[in-house]
């Protein structure tokens, strides 16, 4: 996987194990973007591994480590120091000689997921990396939604840039129905716990519902309206359709529409697609509340289950008191006889 740009977005104060500043790292790629958290010795480790495998001096050259002053409380060296990591993994990713960036240390130091392709098993996942890719997935989809926006936007406008964002959209629903197999096949192999399999289960269910809702928005896709006004109004001595007596006066049922702001700026085409997306968003919403209902049924069963045993446990617990009691007052009437 081909890493696009790297960029230091945030600097942490973690408190635990001990103390320490943390450097958050965004890591961008053609399809998706994460971030992940190094502090500085990390990236003395990285550089370490890097001349060990390599034999060679990187590229770049860390920021020096303050032996005698304490950095966590300096906000002015800690910018320094977070601008001269950037431009030290900056440098590794656009240096001319490729060894460095294709070194496993540094795509382990970014968190690079393994590729995997449809179809194929690939480098089976663990419950981190599963969780990893479950997450890029949605990213993936809700760059496709931005796509399908923009596209209608630019339509709406009659700007031709419109279908090239369509045409994204498409790409990066192609690229995510794979990877969504993927997750779903590999799920019985991590070996979770029964709950946490079936919320993961939830999860990969409401991607495909996505992937579904954002097909059907690529595929109806937006076609600019054609108003023509009808042959009867530009017949001379043609009557105004308002004159009509048969024309309505008012609406029979219910309150005149509201117009909003997004509406106001769409046709009947526009106000259609508009009401198709918003069908599709609350199918996705019910899907994700029927989710968590079928979860919150099976952790009913399962809390009806574990009382039933419970309730087996106590009967006979109840029984072998009730024989104690038996024995012992056998045993007080043989000693009172003795």
């Amino acid at each position: 996987m081909k890493v696009k740009s790297i960029n230091i977005t945030d600097v942490l104060t973690v408190q635990k194990p001990s103390r320490h500043i943390a450097y958050t790292v965004q890591v961008s790629t053609p399809t998706r973007s994460w971030s992940v958290n190094r502090r500085y010795n990390d990236f003395v480790a990285l550089d370490a591994e890097l001349r060990k495998s390599t034999g060679k001096e990187p590229p770049a050259q860390l920021p020096p480590k303050h032996w005698f002053a304490r950095t966590i409380n300096d906000e002015e060296k800690i910018r320094q120091r977070r601008v001269q990591l950037e431009q030290y993994l900056r440098t590794i990713l656009t240096t001319k000689d490729a060894r460095w960036r294709k070194e496993y240390g540094f795509a382990d130091f970014l968190a690079v997921p393994a590729p995997t392709k449809a179809g194929s098993s690939g480098q089976p996942f663990t419950a981190t990396t599963w969780a990893t890719e479950q997450t890029a997935v949605a990213g993936v989809l809700r760059q496709a939604r931005a796509a399908l926006l923009k596209r209608d936007a630019l339509a709406r406008e009659g700007n031709p840039a419109s279908r090239a964002s369509g045409g994204e959209a498409r790409r990066l629903l192609r690229d995510a129905g794979p990877r969504i197999d993927m997750l779903e096949k590999s799920l019985p192999e991590l070996s979770l716990a029964a709950g946490e399999e079936r919320r993961r289960e939830d999860m990969v269910a409401n991607l495909r519902a996505e992937v579904g809702n954002l097909l059907r928005m690529a595929e109806a896709g937006y076609r600019p309206p054609h108003r023509t006004p009808p042959p009867e109004a530009n017949m001379p001595g043609a009557m105004p359709e308002t004159s009509s007596a048969f024309a309505p006066k008012a609406r029979v049922f219910g309150k005149k529409p509201q117009e909003t702001t997004e509406t106001r700026a769409l046709d009947d085409r526009g106000l259609v697609q508009l009401q198709q997306s918003k069908m599709g968003q609350q199918d996705e919403q019910l899907g994700v509340l029927s989710g968590l209902l079928r979860k919150q049924r099976r952790m009913g069963e399962e809390i009806a289950d574990e009382i039933a045993v419970q309730n087996e446990m106590l009967d006979q617990l109840d029984g072998d008191v009730t024989k104690f009691g038996t024995k012992m007052a056998r045993a007080k009437r043989d000693l009172n006889r003795f």
